[in-house]
């Protein structure tokens, strides 16, 4: 854990690293932004480096170290939320911009235990090593793909053959059902339990990359994700979607896999009846992808009624998050595009309101923020981010 301020006093700083301690062994307090920046840029790739830094310091530094595969996670502790977090919000590893230092010693204690089942304690550790332990922590999109194919390539006995990166990219890609287009390539006996047994070590090696896949690559920005998953880890309805998804690969997770698995494991009674209704599902994605959490009363039936309660009554739901995942890069994409500047933390507040009441009812909330012949532009490009109808159809021939 590194912490650089040039203005953190030395008691505050041994109070809040004395209630560090329990998570970390090592906190390494910096004034300078250069000598700060060269010790994590001489940390391993494999270390997972927890950054507290303030406000002013931080917009100078995180730019620049931002995209460091060591940097874990980073709290920006200042006097000025406001004004930080319209530098902050554009950087998905900083996890919150926050005033209070207990806040901020209960934030990171948090989320560090959010991630204690797949993590081990702050540490220099190689990824690999700790792959056959279950331990995510360091893994890497890259990591945990390398180690998928090496798996199916061992499963299927493919090492001798010049096309098994075709084979298991087919298979990671669309699922156990592609393996059919190469049953004249296999051996019978090893094609037949690969295609037929329900939970053989194909379909294993399918459901674990699955997981390792949405805890690091969909998780690794949004611990509320991996908090979800796991509380919802132990249902039938968790195994019906990784069982789907390992089957029939990433077309059930459309282009906001977050957001539609998301809507799976809430919308419970759609998956029961899935796949003899799945236009159900797609009739719900079509609506929440356009008109915003707003619609959700009409899917009312396939949902818990307590869980519906809950997202109603709850402000940071699971679902408003994921929701906002799908809409960020499509809005933001516009406002950049049509030239509108994110003053007055316009960004997220027009997020927030599309996330809520979808793309015209939102950006009507935020009109006042925005020079008039923009927002006409605005709303005359609203199909480049809206879902249309032609997606829609396409989603509903599934």
């Amino acid at each position: 854990m590194i912490w650089l301020d040039d203005n953190v006093n030395d008691k505050g700083f041994q109070d809040a690293k004395q209630k560090l301690d329990s998570i970390t062994s090592h906190l390494e307090k910096f004034q300078d932004v250069t000598q700060c920046q060269k010790y994590i840029e001489e940390q391993s790739q494999y270390d997972r480096l927890v950054i507290i830094v303030n406000g002013r310091l931080g917009e100078v530094i995180v730019p620049s170290i931002h995209g460091l595969q060591q940097i874990k996670s980073i709290y920006v502790y200042c006097m000025d939320i406001k004004r930080n977090k319209q530098w902050a919000c554009k950087y998905e590893k900083v996890k919150a911009v926050i005033v209070e230092i207990d806040e901020l010693i209960s934030l990171i204690m948090t989320d560090h235990n959010i991630l204690q089942a797949e993590d081990g304690p702050l540490s220099t550790t190689s990824a690999t090593a700790r792959a056959g332990a279950g331990k995510l922590d360091n893994f890497t999109d890259e990591d945990v793909l390398k180690l998928a194919k090496n798996e199916i390539i061992r499963v299927l006995k493919l090492e001798a053959y010049e096309i098994k990166d075709t084979i298991v990219n087919d298979l990671l890609e669309n699922g156990r059902q592609s393996l059919s287009k190469y049953e004249e390539d296999l051996l019978p006996d090893i094609y037949a339990a690969a295609i037929n047994e329900k939970d053989g070590d194909l379909m294993k090696s399918l459901k674990k990359y699955l997981e390792q896949k949405w805890i690091v690559k969909y998780g690794s920005s949004n611990q509320w994700f991996i908090k979800f998953l796991k509380e919802y880890k132990d249902s039938v309805n968790y195994n019906s979607i990784l069982n789907r998804t390992a089957e029939y690969g990433n077309k059930y997770l459309k282009d906001c896999p977050i957001l539609s698995i998301v809507l799976q494991l809430l919308f419970e009674g759609i998956d029961v009846k899935c796949p003899n209704e799945r236009n159900v599902f797609n009739d719900l994605w079509c609506a929440i992808t356009n008109d915003g959490l707003k619609c959700i009363e009409d899917f009312s039936n396939y949902m818990n009624e307590n869980v519906m309660l809950e997202l109603k009554n709850t402000k940071e739901s699971v679902l408003i998050q994921a929701l906002r995942e799908y809409y960020r890069p499509k809005l933001f994409e516009l406002f950049k595009r049509i030239q509108i500047l994110d003053h007055d933390n316009l960004y997220d507040l027009a997020l927030n309101n599309v996330a809520e009441y979808g793309w015209l009812q939102g950006l009507q909330a935020v009109k006042q923020k925005i020079i008039p012949k923009y927002f006409k532009e605005l709303l005359a490009n609203i199909s480049q981010g809206k879902l249309d109808l032609v997606e829609c159809l396409v989603y509903l021939s599934f």
